[in-house]
């Protein structure tokens, strides 16, 4: 093959490279934007919760964002006169499955760390107006390990609003998902705030292979 020929054939290679890199990058950049939420059917949802006559599931909608995030939330019955929904929202991070798409990802839809002391002062103040809110002094778990939550009370009600971030994937996450974010918020009247945790304590993920539990439950 002569010098000329050489040069064109790998000339040839390189603009189709350079052409399959160009689109792979311009369908991914195109595909960022976060999508409307739409209804879907609980059981299209990646988790399950344990029957409660007191929070059944309303509705469920769902969300993505480019081709790593896909958001979930859903309604569930509120016992109570307050305004707000009660609700379990379910972040789901997968890994890219391209290497276009590990270089051009959409913003992240959650922060890490979930919470700082100023977010969650505003989010408490936004949930539950004319209620005392506290944090809770020590951790509980589910079986997906420890989770934080806050209590607010009035005169009549209760509501709890509890936070996760499950990042264990040597242990825990299925191979393909990168991090996985739960939050709840539950208002009722019983004044214990382990029964409005109830849901939260006994869900379970439901994701294309197997996650592991965490050793052991706790209590409030």
């Amino acid at each position: 093959m002569s010098g000329v020929s050489r040069f064109l054939r790998l000339s040839v290679l390189a603009t189709a490279l350079l052409t399959a890199g160009c689109g792979g990058w311009v369908r991914d950049n195109l595909t960022q934007s976060t999508t409307p939420w739409r209804r879907v059917q609980p059981t299209a949802l990646p988790v399950s919760l344990p029957d409660n006559p007191q929070f059944p599931i309303v509705a469920a909608r769902m969300r993505s964002t480019g081709a790593v995030y896909k958001s979930y939330s859903v309604v569930l019955g509120n016992p109570t006169a307050l305004p707000g929904e009660n609700r379990l929202t379910v972040d789901v991070q997968t890994l890219p499955d391209s290497l276009f798409g590990a270089l051009v990802q959409p913003a992240r839809v959650f922060p890490v760390p979930l919470y700082t002391l100023e977010s969650l002062t505003r989010t408490l103040a936004a949930e539950f107006p004319d209620m005392t809110a506290t944090v809770a002094d020590a951790a509980r778990r589910n079986r997906y390990g420890d989770y934080d939550y806050a209590i607010a009370q009035d005169e009549e009600n209760t509501c709890v609003l509890a936070w996760q971030l499950i990042t264990d994937r040597a242990r825990m996450l299925p191979e393909r998902i990168e991090a996985v974010r739960l939050e709840y918020r539950a208002c009722g009247t019983s004044r214990n705030p382990r029964v409005l945790l109830q849901p939260f304590d006994g869900l379970v993920l439901i994701l294309p292979e197997t996650v592991l539990e965490a050793d052991g439950l706790s209590g409030l």
